[in-house]
Order: structure tokens, then sequence, then C-alpha cells
């Protein structure tokens, strides 16, 4: 790829090979009036004109966003759920109803692996569009070996079809499957691990009410922890269970949700380098609280976003709206926020010396904004305010 460049009236980003945590998440560098020189890397940002083809003069750039908290693939809708829960429906309801997380795994089970590919790669296209340069993918809609390594075959399928960055995530502990134990079907897992090491080198576990203990996801998660993989929790986000405080004990990489969690909790996450992900477009779909994202930086926590885009509970992959929530209702700062949306998320998933931030030497994933601050990305969710997005230093229009 031959280098290229633009010229840019602002660039605004966090900097570093590294997560950015507490009131460090309000400091960005900026630059004004350069041009960024790329091929698939940033090579330059600097004020003299560079020797090569200038292909845009635009207002603003920022980091691309990385999406460290999505359910891609899945497949199938679930809006007749949507609705039934929008008239006042308990889950409870929606189960009876044949809804729920059940029904999207007898969909998931029915699909082939092309049937995955074929659903899933519209979606990260429209992601791709609104600035979004990586995502992380989870299995979790299989619940048996077989079907979730489908997921993951998939997703590496997918991989081939876009231009994003894609880490696959192995969330075989989403839910109990129907007619086995916690204890069986985890130990069903845990005994093929080694299967899914091919694919990835995440382990992920929903422990909550109706979903997994922390006894069990103990021993799950320190197995998995024992096989060389990463390890992240769902965590407290129906009830207050102490999945985070596992989380912190064992060393995850992150905690994610986090609606219900207590004082005790924001001290321990704040005293560690486990971060704490945020989904407040989960809580605006659902109509739940959020997630105390102002207490968990004012403590000095990591705190990152995403958009736990997914077929029940949230089916918004809108990054700018997940932005605008961030800043709305969790009550961060635009520079928290884009932190958090960017470098943070990018240490997630383990590609913060490569990613998260507009700097020298690290791949040219960039998003060229229409408006002029950054201030105007939470103040226009979802309005056509991309120009384009670069991704390894391919121009991905949004047209």
């Amino acid at each position: 790829m031959k280098p290229r460049a633009i010229f840019t009236k602002k660039v605004v980003t966090p900097t570093g090979k590294n997560y950015r945590r507490g009131k460090d998440m309000n400091s960005l560098a900026m630059y004004e009036d350069v041009y960024i020189v790329y091929d698939e890397k940033i090579l330059d940002i600097t004020k003299e004109a560079p020797g090569v083809n200038v292909q845009a003069q635009v207002n603003l750039v920022t980091p691309g966003f990385v999406d460290c908290h999505t359910h891609i693939p899945f497949y199938g809708f679930r809006s007749k759920e949507f609705i039934m829960r929008s008239q006042g429906a308990k889950y409870v309801d929606i189960l009876k109803a044949g809804g729920g997380i059940h029904y999207t795994v007898s969909k998931v089970r029915e699909a082939s692996e092309n049937d995955l590919v074929d659903f899933n790669v519209p979606f990260i296209r429209e992601m791709m569009k609104r600035g979004v340069t990586r995502i992380e993918g989870k299995s979790g809609y299989g619940l048996d070996v077989e079907n979730e390594l489908k997921q993951l075959k998939a997703l590496k399928k997918i991989k081939e079809k876009v231009s994003v960055g894609i880490t696959p995530t192995f969330l075989g502990a989403h839910a109990v499957p129907k007619g086995k134990s916690q204890e069986e079907y985890l130990n069903e897992l845990a005994e093929s691990f080694d299967k899914f090491k091919d694919y990835t080198n995440f382990v992920d576990i929903f422990v909550d009410d109706g979903a997994y203990s922390v006894e069990n996801a103990r021993w799950y998660l320190k197995k998995a922890k024992e096989d060389g993989f990463k390890i992240r929790l769902h965590a407290d986000e129906i009830a207050r269970t102490g999945a985070a405080a596992l989380g912190v004990e064992l060393g995850a990489v992150s905690v994610d949700h986090l609606l219900k969690i207590t004082e005790e909790d924001i001290k321990l996450i704040a005293s560690s380098e486990t971060v704490a992900v945020m989904m407040p477009s989960t809580s605006f779909y659902l109509g739940e609280e959020y997630a105390p994202a102002r207490k968990l930086i004012d403590s000095g926590a990591i705190v990152a976003l995403g958009s736990d885009f997914n077929p029940g509970s949230n089916a918004i992959n809108d990054p700018t709206f997940v932005f605008h929530l961030a800043v709305s209702k969790l009550k961060m700062t635009p520079e928290e926020a884009l932190t958090a949306f960017t470098l943070n998320s990018a240490y997630v998933l383990g590609v913060s010396e490569s990613e998260g931030s507009v700097e020298v030497g690290k791949s040219a994933n960039f998003v060229v904004w229409k408006v002029k601050e950054l201030e105007d990305i939470p103040y226009l969710p979802s309005h056509d305010v991309v120009d384009f997005t670069v991704i390894k230093g391919e121009m991905i229009k949004n047209s």
C-alpha cells in the first residue's frame, strides 16, 4: 500500500500503549492543522506538507471505535419479545411464550456457518461506516460444544469478508442448557477447552441470578486460566452476586455490565487492573438503571465502553448512540467517553499497543468526522456525522 495523507483541522486522541484510568481518562492529545501520513500504519503527524497524495481535507479525526463487547454472531430476531417487554411483560412471561435466549439458541443451532456469516456481515458493515474499527464477537448461543464451535468458525469466516478487526471470545457459559445442571455443563465445556484454542484466547462467563453461580464460575475460570485463556465476566447486571469481586480476585481482563455493584465493589475494581466495561445502550433498551461509571472513574477505575449488540436485550450497534448515552446517562465527559471507547477498549481486547489511538507507529485506524468538535459527537447521536472510516489504511466510505 502506497503512503497517502489527509489534512485535518483537528485530531483528538488519547495516547499510549496501555489503559488510562480515573482522571487520566480526560487527558487527550490535540493537534490542529496537521497532515496524517499513513499506509497500513500511521507514518507521521506533521504540519509540513508531505510529498504524497493528499486524499482529503477534513474537520476532525479521532481514533476508530473499538467495540469490546458484542454478541456477534447470532441468528434471527426477537422483535416480538421486544414488543411484549415494551407492553409490560416480564422475562418469565417471555420464556413461557417461547422467547428469551433459548429461542436464539434454537435458531443458531438450525443455522449453518454460512447462514451465520451472511446474517451478521451487514451489521458489521453498518458499524464500520459509523466509525468502528475493531469489534469483539462472542459465541454463547450454541450451548453445546458443537454449536459453540460453529459460531467461532463463522467469526473466522466473517473476518475474511470485512476490514474491521475481530477479536473472538468463547462464551459457552452464557446460560444453562435445558436438561443439564450448571456443574455438568461447565465440566463438559472445561473438558473441551483445547478445541477452542484454535479460535480464541478469551473465555467469558455470565455470572448472575438465573445464570452461573460465583462458586461454579470460580473453578471454571481458574481452569480456563490454567489452560492459557484470558478471562472475562458478565457481572452483577441483574443482581449483586459478587461476580465483579470474583473477577478482581482472579485477575480477569474485564468485568462487564455492573449495574448492581456496591461501593465496596467499586473500591475493589478501582484498586485493580480489571477493566469495568459499561454498556449503556442495554440499560436504555431495557429501561433499566445505568451502571455507576461516574463513581468508578472518580475512584480511579479503568473504564471501557461497548455496545453489547445482541438480539435480545440490545439491538443497538451505533457507536455514536453509545457515546451519547455515556455522556448523558453515565455522566462521563466526552474525553472520558472517547478514551473508554478507543484506547481502554483496545486494552480489553489486547490490542492497545497497536490500536486505540492516533499515533505514529499504530495501525491507521481512525474516524474522519463531518462535525468540527469532539462535543458534537455525543450531541448528535445517530446523525450522519461520519465522513469516512479508515481501517488499516483502507478508506470505508459512509454511503
